[in-house]
């Protein structure tokens, strides 16, 4: 088998066995909408500063990305099969198979939560597209990272608690700035003069495939 379809052997089996049992779609978002709900309740249905609407947002995410991101390895590990990856892929495309896995898994819980965190807290979106580059470029980070850190975690006994505790580092500075641009996003003046913080989250979501990818050779054959 080529490179390429190795990765999309390894997407494929966790994309199927994800349909079977919808474990971690249906936790993800069963966190999410109570997370909204809870916020909405809360707060009234209404923010009006476009930075707690946008820091609301990113906890919200950040949060329920942990339910169902670090299931990837820690799945191989419970079932055994870990080794039999380790025998018939190479680490850079079992590392790119479960990333794209959990990009997919959190695009579409975005694709969920976003729309329904605008509608129920009134929140008013005036700069679409850049809304929309924010948050991708902020998950393919998020994701990178969480799928790396998800592998070191996977032989731990208290993975559930050190994962959180590992990740919530790495990922500052991503969230910082996603909460920054997304504000921008949700402010009148045009966001595009503010278009370095795109730069740095897409600097940050390479530097972190890149070095993930090979960091990962390390991890997996441990």
């Amino acid at each position: 088998m080529s490179y390429a379809s190795k990765i999309y052997a390894v997407v494929k089996k966790d994309a199927l066995e994800e349909m079977r049992a919808r474990y971690a779609v249906n936790s993800t978002l069963l966190f999410c909408v109570t997370c909204l709900m809870v916020v909405s309740f809360s707060l009234g249905g209404s923010v009006s500063d476009p930075r707690l609407q946008s820091a609301l947002l990113w906890v919200i995410l950040f949060f329920s990305s942990m339910m169902g991101l670090p299931r990837v390895f820690i799945k191989e590990e419970d079932r055994g099969t870990m080794n039999t990856l380790r025998l018939v892929c190479e680490p850079g495309q079992v590392f790119i198979g479960k990333t794209l896995v959990n990009l997919f898994l959190l695009t579409a819980v975005m694709a969920i939560v976003a729309p329904l965190y605008i509608i129920l807290l009134n929140v008013t979106l005036r700069h679409v597209g850049f809304f929309i580059l924010t948050i991708t470029l902020a998950s393919l980070g998020l994701t990178v990272v969480s799928t790396l850190l998800s592998a070191v975690v996977a032989q731990a006994r208290a993975r559930g608690t050190l994962f959180p505790a590992l990740v919530f580092p790495v990922l500052m500075p991503v969230f910082l700035i996603a909460v920054e641009a997304t504000g921008r996003a949700f402010e009148a003046p045009s966001p595009w003069d503010h278009a370095n913080l795109l730069v740095f989250l897409t600097c940050y979501a390479v530097a972190a495939l890149v070095g993930g990818t090979f960091l990962f050779e390390y991890v997996f054959s441990e």
